[in-house]
């Protein structure tokens, strides 16, 4: 979560993710009602909030550091039809981010902002829930430029013990409609479900709120140790 605790902690974090061997780093535009998110993320998007941090901070930040590794925006619809579709995408653009996931963005809602995501290349990494159909899932596959964020389960994200084998069922029914890449987040937190994840065929995780959990345990004087020795461990089961 961008601006969460300060600008400076986001910016230690990025570039510990930059040299950790994450391939993408998940940057989140703090929003005062992130009705996707589990009390994790939502307090630190209000923490970051209260502080006066805007989306402007945000853009601030990608202008001025230098990644190796591509950059997804996760926002929520209201900031960008704030902002203006046309003005948001293509200030993405400006600064090289390479994808955008808006998690209250229907698929039936979804044309206009795909077709100007395209014209500047970005991708629109579309989700997928435990209880979307079958032919739902289809026309969100066909419609989707960019990976396919796969929900562990119903609800906020969080922290969590274990995932449903539905899951699995999920990749499979993907699979039958597309080749796009499959990507599981919300609950991932623990190497236990990097080994679960891996054997039902995904290629790939999100790890959200234990990273923000985890993040949020620094001063602005320390060097984010704890966030470090977590990442290195989740990477190491990858």
């Amino acid at each position: 979560m961008a601006g969460d605790p300060n600008i400076e902690t986001t910016v230690k974090a990025l570039n510990i993710l930059d040299k950790s061997g994450s391939h993408m780093i998940e940057l989140g535009i703090p929003y005062s009602d992130p009705l996707a998110d589990g009390p994790i993320m939502q307090a630190s998007a209000q923490r970051a909030l209260n502080r006066g941090f805007r989306i402007n901070h945000v853009f601030s930040i990608l202008e001025n550091i230098k990644l190796s590794i591509p950059i997804i925006i996760f926002c929520y619809f209201n900031l960008i039809l704030h902002y203006g579709i046309n003005n948001f995408i293509y200030k993405l653009y400006q600064l090289n981010v390479k994808g955008i996931i808006i998690p209250d963005l229907p698929i039936e809602e979804a044309d206009e902002i795909l077709m100007i995501c395209q014209q500047y290349k970005i991708n629109l990494n579309m989700l997928v829930s435990p209880v979307s159909t079958e032919s739902r899932i289809s026309s969100i596959v066909k419609k989707a430029n960019g990976f396919i964020y796969l929900v562990s389960s119903t609800g906020v994200t969080g922290i969590r013990d274990n995932f449903s084998d539905v899951i699995k069922d999920k990749i499979e029914t993907i699979r039958k409609y597309s080749t796009k890449p499959i990507v599981i987040g919300f609950g991932v937190s623990k190497p236990s479900h990097i080994k679960q994840i891996k054997a039902w065929g995904a290629d790939g995780i999100i790890i959200g709120s234990a990273c923000i959990q985890e993040i949020s345990k620094s001063t602005q004087s320390d060097e984010l140790n704890d966030f470090k020795n977590f990442l290195n461990k989740m990477i190491e089961s990858i």
